[in-house]
């Protein structure tokens, strides 16, 4: 935005021939906050002007807007700055109430406003789920709170992202005055989160309709169709941004989908009877994603995919008859129920308590070559939330999971399969054959 705020804050940049502030205060309004801080800082003249020009879209309502100015109270941006700073600047307006805290640039519905508010004694956090979240903070959550945030992670810790929302409870106040300069020479105020969130002080809220980042000019034309037609636009938003989707034929779906599942991400692949819902079967955080994507109880274990007999045998107790047995049925749709292999390196949640592991080799190239790109045993477990039938339909994936708040990671899109069934599953642990599933 940087030639088109030559004379300006981005936040008074006009949009169908409105600030983009203007829609940011509509919905506070409309959220049904009245009392409003504006922190000002670059060219705050100007957005003193706009309020003076400003209606609420509420005529009979009782408001205030009161500005603070950040180089008044803390001195120039060259002196001090960071995304703390316009707290410690209106701290004494603010008081020993609590209040929500966002971004004058980010714009968010009225229903996710609405859910900020509330005087509890916990701080919340919004997070949005993301495709790349190697891009921004990453919301890391440990019984029911907040962990801490992770900013632009190297390695997979989450989807869940920071939408720069909060509810803050006063105490954020004490811990703002113990942070220190990140390395990039600013206050953050995720410095001040991770300090709360050692209290267990934070929850977090997910946004359920929209986060709208206003950074960059051709925003300007998205918001501008958004505002136009939001009902259009929202189905648009949630099918694209929700699931990152290619197509399984493309050159670039075997090293893609290998890239996920090597950072502990979840994929949806096309296998030789249903779509799968695959990870990597070694590690802990990634199988623990699946049975939250799928809503699966825990104590349930899950199928794994081997790419030949010496991996399989890596994983499970087989003895010469039985792998003779394995050689006849596999590549194919039957999957067998073994001991676990001592030693194994299996993520637990995946054999469970009885210490069993059904796995097979798919007849499907597709995952084989992911088996192979990976090196790993894959959970291969059928892509749909639990309780659902399995599907062989593109369409009929993307509705099960498209107003989940955790979705798969990547879809892999090979249209429609062929009619087909999940694998048989015999069971091979105890003395006596069991069939625990017949597949057609």
């Amino acid at each position: 935005m940087l030639h088109l705020t030559a004379n300006k804050s981005k936040h008074l940049i006009k949009v169908k021939k409105r600030p983009f502030l203007a829609y940011l205060l509509d919905n506070l309004f409309l959220a049904g906050y009245r009392d409003l801080i504006l922190v000002t800082g670059y060219k705050e003249e100007l957005i003193e002007e706009f309020l003076k020009k400003y209606k609420p879209p509420l005529s009979s309502i009782k408001y205030s807007i009161k500005t603070v100015s950040q180089y008044e109270k803390l001195g120039p941006k060259s002196a001090i700055y960071g995304t703390a700073c316009p707290l410690m600047a209106a701290e004494n307006e603010i008081g020993k109430e609590s209040f929500i805290y966002l971004c004058g640039d980010n714009l968010y519905s009225v229903s996710d406003l609405k859910e900020m508010e509330g005087n509890g004694k916990f701080n919340y956090v919004a997070g949005i789920y993301k495709k790349d979240p190697q891009k921004y903070g990453v919301l890391a959550q440990e019984g029911g709170f907040l962990d801490k945030v992770v900013e632009k992670p190297k390695e997979f810790v989450g989807n869940l992202v920071n939408a720069g929302l909060y509810k803050f409870t006063p105490d954020v106040f004490e811990k703002i005055r113990r942070i220190k300069k990140s390395p990039r020479g600013e206050y953050e105020i995720t410095d001040a989160i991770n300090l709360l969130a050692k209290e267990k002080s934070v929850k977090v809220k997910i946004i359920k309709d929209f986060w709208f980042d206003f950074g960059n000019p051709a925003d300007i034309i998205i918001l501008s169709s958004f505002l136009s037609s939001i009902k259009k636009f929202k189905k648009i938003f949630w099918r694209n941004k929700r699931f990152e989707s290619i197509s399984a034929r493309s050159q670039q779906a075997v090293p893609k989908a290998a890239e996920y599942l090597g950072r502990g991400q979840t994929v949806v692949c096309p296998t030789d009877t249903v779509y799968g819902l695959l990870a990597d079967a070694t590690n802990e955080k990634a199988v623990e994603r699946i049975f939250e994507v799928k809503k699966r109880d825990k104590k349930k274990p899950l199928p794994i995919f081997v790419k030949d007999m010496e991996m399989a045998r890596k994983y499970a107790v087989i003895d010469e008859d039985m792998a003779g047995f394995l050689h006849e049925i596999w590549p194919g749709k039957i999957t067998v129920a073994l001991p676990v292999k001592a030693g194994s390196n299996l993520a637990r949640l995946v054999y469970g308590e009885n210490k069993t592991v059904a796995l097979r080799i798919p007849n499907s190239k597709l995952v084989s070559e992911l088996l192979n790109n990976l090196g790993k045993p894959l959970v291969g477990t059928s892509a749909n939330i639990s309780g659902k039938p399995s599907s062989v339909k593109i369409d009929e994936i993307y509705r099960q999971f498209e107003d989940q708040e955790l979705r798969p990671d990547l879809v892999l899109n090979a249209g429609n399969l062929s009619e087909s069934n999940p694998s048989t599953i015999i069971d091979f642990s105890e003395n006596k054959p069991k069939i625990i599933r017949r597949g057609k």
